[in-house]
């Protein structure tokens, strides 16, 4: 079963202003900016941990001016339709509230109000680290201590920091190839190196 798609998280900022005029017919201007932002996680799939990134969208809208002639859902939502791509109507069910009751709660009608409405969007994204990937798929798994001992390695070291395979803070890894090591010591073999330490099979391609 697929995980379901990280939601974009949106954040908005509105700011009223009222201006003097000397104008029998008021007005209500709209300013609206809207920044996208992506939001990466880079996952170690042997480690289960990610690394985060904010990374800036290159504009997709320039600063949008807009008036205002009704406070009414349905006349706002028109006015963000015409000017949003299609795939950002959704948009909309978070604008047109805030849009409306700022508009209302400044006087619409009866002042003339400038709203200043900021947008950000920012974008999950979660990638796997194909390296750490490739790594765990050529371990197959971890070695407790009596199954050392059955394989009579109990007196052996480990090839790549030349230290002894028993330890009470090392665990044991288990290569596709059958040799065994520290599994801290391999995992960095691993990200440095695709063969073997002992036997040099290449347990991985780069170009996987």
């Amino acid at each position: 079963m697929n995980d379901p798609i990280p939601k974009p998280v949106v954040e908005i900022q509105v700011q009223a202003e009222r201006r003097l005029s000397s104008s029998e017919k008021y007005t209500t201007s709209v300013f609206l900016t809207i920044n996208t932002k992506r939001d990466e996680t880079l996952v170690n799939p042997s480690t289960a941990t990610g690394h985060r990134t904010l990374k800036p969208i290159p504009l997709s809208y320039i600063p949008m001016n807009f008036s205002l002639l009704s406070c009414s859902h349905h006349h706002i939502e028109l006015l963000l339709q015409f000017r949003l791509h299609r795939n950002d109507h959704w948009l909309c069910n978070y604008l047109v509230p805030k849009i409306s009751t700022a508009a209302i709660n400044a006087g619409f009608g009866y002042n003339d109000v400038d709203l200043t409405v900021r947008v950000t969007v920012t974008y999950p994204y979660v990638f796997v680290d194909e390296t750490s990937l490739k790594v765990l798929r050529v371990r197959l798994g971890r070695i407790k201590a009596d199954e050392l001992k059955s394989l009579n390695m109990e007196t052996e070291s480990c090839s790549i920091c030349l230290k002894s395979l028993v330890s009470r803070l090392k665990t044991l890894t288990r290569m596709s190839c059958s040799h065994i090591f520290h599994n801290d010591c391999l995992v960095e073999w691993l990200y440095r190196k695709n063969t073997c330490p002992m036997c040099r099979t290449v347990l991985y391609h780069d170009d996987d």
